[in-house]
């Protein structure tokens, strides 16, 4: 079974081309008071130190799948086959896991922001 490669590294660009969810600008439910900025900040660099683990589970998960495909495509081994199929489903899931770190940290700010007495909605 030969796949397209291209087809796989679709996925990827489409992750690169977005914006990472906390540099989008946070909606809030009535004006901003004196402290927002300094809070934001603040709360910004207590979800920079938020870990989930997804990393790895994402690449894991990807290799897995990665060396599959490669495994089952035999007529092309331009990428080694399983090995290089497991080293491209690696980056594919650490990409993955990014992008849901990514979101997962734009939840903590807004609950931080939250907790501060800012009613943020988004």
């Amino acid at each position: 079974m030969k796949i397209d490669r291209t087809l796989l590294i679709l996925p990827l660009v489409a992750l690169a081309a977005c914006t990472a969810p906390m540099d989008r600008a946070y909606t809030l439910d009535g004006p901003r008071n004196a402290m927002f900025d300094t809070d934001l900040a603040q709360c910004k660099d207590a979800a920079h130190a938020y870990r989930n683990g997804a990393h790895k589970d994402g690449a894991l998960t990807g290799a897995a799948a990665g060396a599959l495909i490669g495994a089952l495509d035999e007529e092309d081994d331009r990428l080694g086959g399983a090995v290089g199929g497991a080293a491209f489903g690696a980056l594919a899931g650490v990409a993955a896991a990014e992008e849901e770190l990514s979101a997962e940290r734009r939840n903590v700010v807004i609950r931080c922001l939250q907790g501060r007495g800012h009613r943020v909605i988004g």
